[in-house]
């Protein structure tokens, strides 16, 4: 499982920084790709493996006894709500709700990575 929410991270990190590029270079007309890009994955990656790791480990403890839809949603859930916390809280520091969008999109991503990857990587029981 660690290894899997490890790989999970990294590939949330990745994506997410990908995801925000592609969208201020969409919306601001920005042209320095690959600089933004750096930036935002070290400005993610802190929070994403020490916020969004144990959360998305604690959210496979709390729904360890569910299965199918039921599972999917109260670990979405998990993941938006912690989500939701951390951007409020960041909000309040830097003064922009922006920050709350940011981290509710950076939760739902490490939950579908997360669900992927539990699909594609069968761990042993």
């Amino acid at each position: 499982m660690l290894l899997r929410k490890f790989l999970g991270s990294v590939l949330t990190t990745l994506l997410t920084g990908l995801f925000f590029n592609f969208y201020f270079a969409i919306m601001d007309n920005y042209d320095k790709f690959f600089a933004a890009l750096g930036i935002l994955l070290l400005g993610a990656a802190p929070f994403i493996f020490f916020i969004g790791l144990p959360v998305s480990i604690l959210s496979d403890y709390l729904t360890k006894n569910l299965y199918g839809k039921q599972r999917y949603k109260k670990a979405l859930l998990i993941h938006l709500i912690f989500g939701l916390i951390v951007g409020l809280v960041l909000s309040f520091f830097f003064e922009h709700l922006f920050i709350v969008v940011i981290t509710l999109i950076a939760s739902f991503l490490f939950w579908l990575v997360d669900e992927i990857l539990r699909k594609t990587i069968k761990e042993n029981k």
